[in-house]
């Protein structure tokens, strides 16, 4: 099993009190489900679907993530699953391909699509070795540092209000914001024990409860939502298998591919460990083995969420059981809607200001692992630079590809992609086969 699956299981399975279980697998629950639910819900605004299919489609998204991460942590066979201390959600890599898709043949097709996509990453999984060899740390590191870079626009955007709000950018928002990141940071700094590892839950409970007295708390979602929701598979009936679609959604998900390897690269940096490739394997046969469960329950491909890694740096607790935890609480969030409502009512400042501490991990886990090169040797300056050159150009200007054939210019249009491509192509050209071996 290697180094790899003994002595770091034992770091990952440290025991946690019952109650910090709760309390830190919460702080996982509050961190991820902003984004999860982000992707159903610009899915239906897309495609046009009315509130009740949309609810349906958040409810799913979150029971399939709960899937998806206890199959992560606790493992289907010895060879499915890393059994490592990581959160699965909604991906954004495959959200234009799935609403050209569910709007051009429908939702039946579009979670045909997901499924058969979900097979054939798994089959490719079994090449991922020599895939890998493409992934020296000079790639990685260029790749982990965009990731960082890219998120951070959303979480500040957030912070001021969110994109499209009356009250975007206004003072109220900012203070706020800010207030709740500053909090946390002096919270994780002086804190001791239990306090310090609920560092972000105490920042968002006590930003919610300003936001409340000065009025940018809105209950409706809560009384609006249904009490208990069955998740029940192919609900918009059978799946529907199409050539192009399918080839569409899978090359997205190899995207999605990519950024799941980055995510042990940060929790590597941040746990102290070296991810052997098997069970990195492992770990994307689960997620693609989710993939397929997520298509049958009517979501959305999954991805590893590199906040929550940021979060247990956050914590400095690694326990699997917390991770597991939060997997059930997930469960249960699509199950009972006015539950998951409550998460929804949390100000967007609020949430811009703990996810902006969580996105920094990331950027600087991403430096960090590209400070142990050394830039005076196998043209490292140049392939960083101009990767993460082409990579922030094409994430904030993306609209240079729209004269470019549609799934063409949605690959391109993605920064992650062409980071990773820029360095991957660079260090072989650069580098040669060398490049392979560092």
């Amino acid at each position: 099993m290697g180094l790899a699956g003994g002595l770091y299981m034992d770091m990952f399975s440290e025991k946690i009190s019952p109650g910090k279980n709760l309390l830190v697998g919460f702080q996982h629950v509050l961190a991820m489900c902003p984004g999860t639910i982000a992707v159903p819900l610009i899915m239906g605004g897309a495609m046009g679907l009315d509130a009740r299919t949309t609810a349906f489609l958040v409810s799913a998204n979150l029971f399939t993530s709960g899937i998806a991460i206890l199959i992560q942590v606790f493992g289907l066979s010895k060879y499915i699953g890393s059994r490592y201390p990581i959160i699965l959600g909604s991906s954004f890599a495959p959200l234009a391909p799935m609403i050209m898709i569910g709007n051009t043949y429908g939702l039946p097709t579009l979670f045909g699509a997901i499924m058969v996509s979900g097979v054939l990453i798994f089959l490719l999984s079994f090449f991922l070795d020599k895939i890998l060899m493409l992934f020296p740390p000079v790639v990685v590191g260029t790749f982990v540092t965009l990731i960082g870079v890219s998120l951070a626009p959303t979480a500040i955007q957030d912070l001021a209000g969110g994109t499209g709000s009356s009250t975007y950018g206004s003072v109220q928002n900012l203070l706020l914001g800010f207030g709740v990141l500053i909090f946390i940071i002096l919270v994780e700094k002086f804190g001791k024990g239990i306090w310090r590892a609920m560092s972000l839950l105490l920042g968002i409970i006590g930003g919610t409860v300003v936001g409340a007295f000065l009025g940018m708390v809105d209950i409706t979602p809560i009384q609006e939502a249904s009490a208990f929701q069955l998740v029940t598979p192919f609900y918009f009936g059978t799946p529907q298998f199409e050539a192009g679609s399918i080839l569409i959604m899978t090359i997205f998900c190899i995207i999605n591919m990519i950024q799941c390897i980055g995510v042990f690269s940060v929790l590597d940096e941040i746990a102290g460990t070296h991810t052997d490739n098997a069970t990195k394997i492992k770990g994307i046969k689960a997620q693609a083995v989710s993939q397929v469960i997520t298509g049958a329950f009517n979501s959305v491909p999954s991805t590893m969420f590199n906040e929550n890694v940021s979060l247990i740096d956050l914590t400095k607790i690694k326990s699997r059981s917390v991770i597991a935890t939060a997997g059930v609480m997930m469960l249960l969030l699509g199950i009972f809607p006015k539950v998951s409502a409550v998460i929804t009512v949390v100000p967007k400042a609020v949430l811009g200001g703990a996810t902006l501490a969580l996105f920094g991990v990331i950027t600087s886990s991403g430096i960090s692992i590209l400070s142990k090169l050394n830039f005076f040797e196998n043209n490292n300056f140049t392939i960083v630079g101009t990767s993460i050159a082409i990579g922030v150009g094409a994430t904030f200007a993306s609209d240079i590809f729209a004269g470019l054939p549609s799934t063409l210019s949605m690959i391109c249009s993605n920064g992650l992609f062409m980071v990773s491509a820029s360095a991957i192509l660079l260090n072989l050209l650069l580098n040669g086969s060398k490049g392979l071996k560092r």
